[in-house]
């Protein structure tokens, strides 16, 4: 795939996706908001399985007053249900890439040529976004990935050794540009099926040029998380889940994700200063 001669003039957009996990989206937006010229949330008040977060609204319209956010788009998602009357367990990757397209158009309609999809609990060191985004930029490319930094219960607690899967960091936004699940393979990196979109010419930055910090166990409520996760999970495997969580009172433990998996814990700085 050639490179593509980008203007000048460029808007930086940046799209949230929120249903819950709210608590950390201000430590999100400041850690890009120099940096972009556009965010939107998409706010969400109830989940892909029908769970209400009553608190979402006032928390988004507090952060928009202080010109944190410049727009909140609310979704509604759709419900599907399987033959018993259940909720289908698929419900929410297709709601999730629904909501991340409507955060894609809403930035494209804005002016934005560079898009981001995020979610609360990601978040940049600034030098380093800076500079990926110059290189992003001056480079041309299409698409761009990034490794991860995970961090468990406390934002001090780091898993490891660190996930190998990626991040989508931005993305050029041509005038066809959008998510989807049909692509080439092999896709550039593993990522989240549902932020994929064609890859075109992609830079994929290496750890020591930038790292997202993934704070993805780290939350007020971690039932609201495993119960409503895109990828969902037996109510047996999220009550394991919250149970290693709550007993986890030293670092020793470990963590434990959804879909069993383990992983050691490191102490390391809690450097964007994270108080839940």
């Amino acid at each position: 795939m050639h490179k593509h001669n980008q203007k000048q003039s460029r808007m930086v957009g940046v799209a949230y996706n929120v249903f819950n996990g709210e608590e950390l989206l201000e430590y999100s937006i400041n850690s890009i908001r120099e940096y972009v010229d556009f965010i939107v949330v998409i706010g969400q008040e109830v989940s892909n399985y029908g769970e209400k977060n009553e608190h979402l609204r006032e928390t988004l319209h507090r952060l928009k007053n202080l010109n944190k956010i410049d727009l909140i788009h609310w979704y509604s998602p759709k419900l599907e249900y399987d033959s018993d009357g259940n909720i289908k367990v698929d419900n929410g990757v297709g709601n999730e890439q629904k909501k991340r397209q409507i955060g894609l158009e809403i930035c494209r309609n804005n002016g934005c040529t560079i898009f981001s999809s995020m979610d609360c609990d990601e978040l940049y060191i600034g030098d380093e976004y800076a500079n990926a985004l110059s290189d992003f930029i001056h480079g041309g490319y299409d698409s761009s990935f990034c490794q991860m930094k995970t961090f468990y219960k406390h934002p001090n607690w780091e898993v490891h050794p660190p996930e190998t899967y990626y991040v989508p960091l931005f993305y050029y936004l041509h005038k066809d540009t959008k998510f989807t699940f049909e692509f080439v393979y092999p896709y550039p990196v593993e990522i989240d099926p549902s932020r994929r979109i064609k890859a075109g010419y992609s830079r994929i930055y290496l750890r020591n040029e930038i790292q997202m910090y993934h704070y993805s166990y780290v939350r007020k409520d971690m039932r609201s998380k495993v119960s409503n996760s895109s990828a969902h999970f037996s109510v047996e495997e999220q009550d394991k889940v919250i149970k290693h969580y709550n007993d986890a009172t030293d670092i020793k433990k470990g963590a434990l994700f959804l879909n069993n998996q383990k992983f050691n814990l490191v102490e390391c700085e809690n450097i964007f200063n994270i108080k839940l």
